[in-house]
């Protein structure tokens, strides 16, 4: 809003859950839409931990839920597609009222994971059941 870069009939709150006034800390990690997906990707991934208060301890502890380097690589791809999706996800509510899902980041870090990690190739049902064991391979 200080750069006008929003129409002006938008407000300050949060396009996804309408409660908090929208910031970076709250966008990507405490808005209740957000946070349900995160949650999601740690079952998905069958690692947990707490939510924690800003982006960088976050992108710490997600990236030590691996333990070898291929996995570690992608945590960190899979984080990376969650960002941008969530940050895509929110310029769409405010355009064109656009939702995003789960399933949206688990094909995308699949295909930027084809693309950017030197890995043996997979499917994309094979990715969605547990990218970790596809990882180690």
């Amino acid at each position: 809003m200080l750069r006008n870069v929003l129409p002006s009939q938008v407000s300050n709150l949060c396009v996804l859950c309408d409660r908090e006034e929208e910031s970076s800390c709250h966008l990507f990690l405490h808005c209740e839409v957000e946070k349900s997906v995160w949650l999601k990707l740690m079952m998905w991934l069958d690692c947990f931990f707490v939510i924690p208060p800003n982006l960088f301890i976050h992108w710490e502890c997600w990236c030590r839920m691996g333990s070898k380097k291929k996995v570690v690589m992608g945590l960190r791809l899979i984080w990376h597609t969650t960002i941008w999706l969530f940050w895509k996800a929110r310029n769409d509510k405010i355009y064109k009222n656009y939702t995003y899902v789960v399933e949206e980041i688990k094909f995308m870090s699949w295909r930027w994971m084809l693309y950017r990690i030197k890995i043996q190739a997979c499917l994309f049902y094979e990715w969605s059941w547990n990218p970790q064991l596809f990882l180690i391979r």
